[in-house]
């Protein structure tokens, strides 16, 4: 689509993932509630989000190619279709109250499934329908709007629980017609593609692996990644750590670790807000910058152990982290050309996915050394990864 036909904003394109977001959260939120009641445990939930996870770093390796092969509002829409039509069916099979183990692998495989094939498609269609210009605004009212579902998601699920009506059930039908909602949402786009995706005809892995080599002799591209790579290791410590902080030395208070979140959340809020409200062009010192004060501010939590400073890191965590995602993305949509816009999300993707469980392995056994001071390790892995972007600008092609 020509720059002059693109628009401002597009309120199709904003409530799509909003409800899609929205529904998926109340579903986890349903699923790790009931599943733990009906078994006793959380073993089987842990094993099904397990599977779930390696499926979704499989199908990030398949989605870039097909998303820069074929028409990213269809691909959208075959994938809300599929994960609607799967929550229905199990809705209508399964027995909330004994749950099947393959039924519940089945359905988070194929909504896994969904979210490799929707995300990258939707972030690469974005600077198809959306003016250069105006790319970072849209970013940072996305990003505020999928942080806000984050927030009213929780709530929600919470009331809905004390309705005694309720049950597993209920919450695929609600996570059902989110996928509804965001198919209506996606079909109202107005997208032309700027390529003719049936013109690439190699295989997928070809394709992929051509996509690896844009990637890899685009410098700024390839740093971004590699960085927030290494920050995904760091967030699933930081998740990891919240719990246990609380649990060690405030005497395990739900009411105090719900505060913590919440700020975290209120703190991603206003990281979009503040974009919003700057005019200026995304630049990726920015990110380094952010991260730079992130860094910081872990390795000084960890020299106190006090509440007033964890919750203070948790608004300075969710600030940051929103500022770093949102210009990333911008930036991603901005330096890279349209034809390999899916790759190139998918392979950001890829990395990220593979490094989040990977960080939720290793911060698992550091949280137990190291306890209050694994901030100190947090904040460290941050300027690691400053440090390593920094040698690979120094390092010649």
């Amino acid at each position: 689509m020509e720059e002059r036909f693109k628009q401002e904003f597009s309120w199709p394109l904003f409530f799509s993932p909003f409800v899609s977001r929205l529904g998926d959260a109340l579903f986890i939120f349903g699923l790790n509630w009931f599943i733990v009641k009906a078994t006793g445990h959380a073993s089987l939930l842990g094993i099904v989000q397990g599977i779930g996870g390696i499926i979704l770093v499989a199908g990030d390796l398949f989605a870039g190619p097909m998303v820069d092969k074929y028409n990213r509002k269809l691909i959208m829409l075959i994938a809300d279709a599929v994960s609607f039509f799967a929550c229905l069916v199990m809705a209508a099979i399964m027995d909330v109250n004994e749950p099947v183990f393959y039924q519940l692998v089945l359905l988070t495989c194929v909504i896994d499934i969904g979210l490799a094939f929707n995300f990258p498609a939707a972030k690469a269609i974005i600077p198809e329908i959306i003016r250069h210009d105006k790319l970072s605004i849209f970013n940072s009212w996305s990003n505020t709007g999928l942080t806000l579902a984050d927030i009213v998601a929780p709530l929600f699920g919470g009331f809905l629980l004390t309705l005694n009506w309720i049950n597993f059930r209920s919450f695929l039908f609600i996570n059902a017609l989110s996928f509804l909602l965001s198919f209506v949402f996606t079909w109202a786009l107005r997208y032309t593609p700027e390529m003719d995706h049936t013109k690439e005809t190699m295989p997928i892995l070809d394709s992929l692996a051509k996509g690896l080599n844009y990637v890899r002799h685009n410098r700024d591209v390839f740093r971004l990644i590699i960085f927030d790579a290494i920050l995904a290791a760091m967030y699933a410590g930081f998740t990891l750590l919240l719990p246990y902080d609380v649990d060690h030395y405030y005497n395990g208070d739900e009411r105090l670790y719900s505060y913590v979140l919440t700020l975290v959340a209120i703190g991603g809020m206003l990281g979009g807000l503040s974009l919003v409200l700057n005019k200026q062009k995304p630049k990726i010192k920015n990110n380094y910058q952010d991260a730079f004060i992130l860094g910081m501010g872990l390795i000084i939590t960890g020299i106190w152990v006090n509440y007033a400073l964890l919750l203070a890191v948790a608004l300075v965590y969710g600030f940051y982290t929103a500022r770093m995602g949102i210009r990333m993305m911008t930036i991603v949509q901005n330096v890279t050309e349209v034809a390999y816009l899916g790759r190139v999300f998918s392979i950001w993707f890829l990395c990220f996915d593979s490094m989040h469980p990977f960080g939720s392995f290793v911060f698992g056994f550091i949280s137990d050394w190291f306890n209050h001071g694994t901030f100190f390790v947090l904040g460290g892995l941050v300027l690691f990864g400053l440090l390593v972007v920094y040698l690979m600008g120094r390092t010649p092609e």
